[in-house]
C-alpha cells in the first residue's frame, strides 16, 4: 500500500479540538492557528500578514464532528 503524503498543517488540523471555532474557516500556519472568522476571504487576508502564502493552509471547522478520508491515487 502506497505511504499518504500529507502536510503538517493538514496533520495539525486532523488532530485538534475545533470545537471552539465551529462554522468558522482557520487559517494554520507551522502547526498553529494564525487567524479564524466566518469569511474565508478575511480570513485569509489577515493570515497573509503573519506568514508567507506557501505555509498557509485554510480549513472550516466542522459545525459537528466529522470523520476526515484522505486518499490518494
Amino acid at each position: 500500500m502506497k505511504q499518504l503524503k500529507t502536510t503538517p498543517n493538514y496533520n495539525y488540523f486532523i488532530k485538534m479540538d475545533t470545537s471552539a471555532y465551529k462554522g468558522e474557516w482557520i487559517a494554520i500556519a507551522k502547526d498553529k492557528i494564525i487567524a479564524h472568522g466566518k469569511d474565508a476571504d478575511k480570513v485569509y487576508k489577515n493570515a497573509l500578514k503573519k506568514a508567507p502564502a506557501k505555509n498557509i493552509s485554510l480549513a472550516k471547522a466542522p459545525e459537528e464532528q466529522m470523520l476526515v478520508l484522505h486518499f490518494t491515487a
